[in-house]
């Protein structure tokens, strides 16, 4: 029987695949590779203390537990032998699974000679789901019903995944911008995902990203609790592929910093890796206050007020000046 490998995109849609009773071994790909800084390799050993630094003061992943799970699954992939017969990609249309897949295509493209068939079954919908926002909506059976319709990834795929990720881990990000433009049908979904990364940089108006913005604008007529809030997000932005962590850790941007854009109003910080939500937690509601009326509204600017410390890829986005922006209108990129 040939010995199949399956690289997914979480537990949750691990353990389904695993129960549905398609055949091979299961490696579960842990990152999210639209946080902190990357590169060409995630275990370079200038790249990751970083990575782990960033994790730990975003998301309170333990840094050595960051850095052995980062390095545990690029030995897997760098140890894939002649008894491997196929490796079967499950990634989803959003941008974080994107951005995975591109990595993973970048990180196999570079085995030229490798002795296995590479295979990707890549989903935006399936039948009978209206809004399908990933795999692991699916049921055992549903996903049972998907045995053997990955299709060979081609060597164009291959090209174009490594000339993604190059641009992602570069320091400016204009070879991305330009990519957007180009035609990317080789990888269906990844257009609109290089899209919404875009959109993760802040605007020329207000200092905003998008979805920051969108979240002022949920609050501005009336404060929301806080679980609400996330679903809108959620579902609004759907093609992020935005997790419970990252959506606190977004928030806790805008509320922590120098002069607040909104208030939770219990006061106390969001929960981090491996906390359990407090008991109370569906009556905390988000409000924003005035300045962030005000920033919403284009009279005042986010970045010039509060500054910004973060990173787009491989773009470090520091300080209060001379920070890449968006230009909303035109899809260019500048420094202001």
């Amino acid at each position: 029987m040939p010995r199949i490998l399956h690289i997914v995109n979480g537990d949750a849609f691990g353990n389904k695949l695993r129960a549905s009773g398609i055949d091979g071994d299961i490696l579960v790909w842990r990152e999210s590779l639209y946080e902190g800084p990357v590169g060409m390799r995630m275990s370079d050993s200038a790249l990751l203390p970083l990575r782990a630094a960033y994790m730990n003061q975003r998301h309170g992943i333990p840094e050595a537990l960051f850095s052995a799970t980062t390095k545990q699954q690029e030995e897997a992939l760098d140890t894939l032998s002649a008894e491997t017969d196929e490796v079967v990609l499950w990634f989803e249309h959003d941008l974080y699974d994107q951005l995975m897949l591109c990595y993973l295509l970048s990180r196999l493209h570079d085995r030229a000679n490798r002795p296995f068939q590479l295979s990707l079954l890549s989903l935006g919908e399936f039948p009978g789901i209206d809004i399908f926002n990933g795999l692991g909506q699916l049921s055992t059976d549903q996903i049972a019903s998907l045995h053997h319709t990955w299709v060979p990834v081609e060597v164009g795929q291959l090209r174009l995944a490594h000339r993604v990720w190059t641009a992602i881990s570069a320091a400016e990000p204009d070879v991305l911008a330009s990519l957007i433009e180009e035609d990317l049908s080789l990888l269906p979904f990844l257009k609109k995902a290089l899209q919404a990364n875009y959109d993760r940089y802040p605007s020329m108006h207000n200092g905003l990203n998008a979805i920051q913005q969108l979240i002022l604008s949920r609050l501005k007529e009336s404060g929301m609790p806080i679980l609400h809030l996330f679903q809108q997000i959620s579902d609004e932005f759907s093609g992020y592929g935005l997790g419970d962590l990252q959506f606190w850790s977004i928030l806790e941007d805008l509320r922590l910093c120098t002069e607040p854009l909104l208030q939770i109003s219990e006061g106390r910080r969001l929960p981090q890796y491996g906390e359990v939500l407090p008991l109370d937690f569906e009556n905390w509601r988000v409000n924003i206050t005035d300045l962030g009326i005000l920033v919403h509204n284009g009279a005042r600017d986010h970045l010039s007020i509060n500054g910004v410390d973060d990173w787009i890829g491989g773009v470090r986005l520091l300080g209060k000046d001379q920070v890449w922006r968006r230009n909303t209108v035109t899809m260019g990129l500048f420094k202001m």
